[in-house]
């Protein structure tokens, strides 16, 4: 699994250098925006830096999990299973302290495509964003396309 390099194009796919990019909000300081957010939740998923995915993840989620040993174990295994091959954001909004990122996430495990698209919910509390959960998207076209 490759470890997030400060200098190396950000594994978001937004162009800028992992230090410049999701680096700050990986380390602890708050996402400005659900697509800052997700974009740092799918660099931790491609570094396996599960610790930022269940922090940032709203209590009331689906997702949360009690047991942090368990999730955490959860986590690391979907992450040393799966090859993170690329992101787009595909559109983002936000409405007071509720926000949507809808992405396609380009995924390979056991030699197959495991992509999916996602449109995900995310609520702001006291300047802080959460992940709060996500309906599938179809397979969008390609890109450019």
């Amino acid at each position: 699994m490759p470890q997030l390099s400060r200098n190396a194009p950000c594994p978001c796919g937004s162009g800028r250098k992992a230090k410049g990019c999701c680096g700050p909000v990986l380390d602890g300081r708050p996402a400005t925006c659900p697509e800052a957010l997700m974009r740092s939740r799918y660099t931790a998923y491609a570094t396996g830096a599960v610790g930022h995915v269940m922090a940032t993840t709203a209590p009331e989620s689906p997702h949360f999990r009690a047991d942090t040993r368990e999730w955490r174990e959860e986590l690391a295994t979907y992450c040393a299973s799966v090859r993170f091959e690329g992101l787009r954001v595909l559109a983002t909004s936000i409405d007071g302290a509720r926000g949507t990122v809808e992405f396609f996430a380009h995924l390979q495990a056991d030699g197959r495509d495991h992509s999916f698209g996602e449109r995900s919910r995310f609520v702001l509390r006291f300047g802080t964003w959460w992940y709060l959960d996500g309906d599938r998207l179809p397979r969008p076209p390609p890109a450019g396309g």
